[in-house]
């Protein structure tokens, strides 16, 4: 994974090396973006205090 920062240098999310998954970390809201070959986008939200 590869951090993308803004232009304040915070981190706002990775992204993997073959640009199909992101992954961005609020709080304790992890939301993961998958793309797959037909164009749409799968979003899955994880609650990080449920998995701890």
């Amino acid at each position: 994974m590869e951090e993308v920062r803004n232009i304040n240098n915070k981190r706002i999310c990775d992204i993997s090396k073959d640009k199909k998954v992101i992954e961005i970390c609020l709080k304790d809201c992890l939301t993961i973006i998958t793309a797959n070959p037909d164009g749409t986008l799968n979003v899955i939200h994880h609650d990080r205090k449920a998995t701890a």
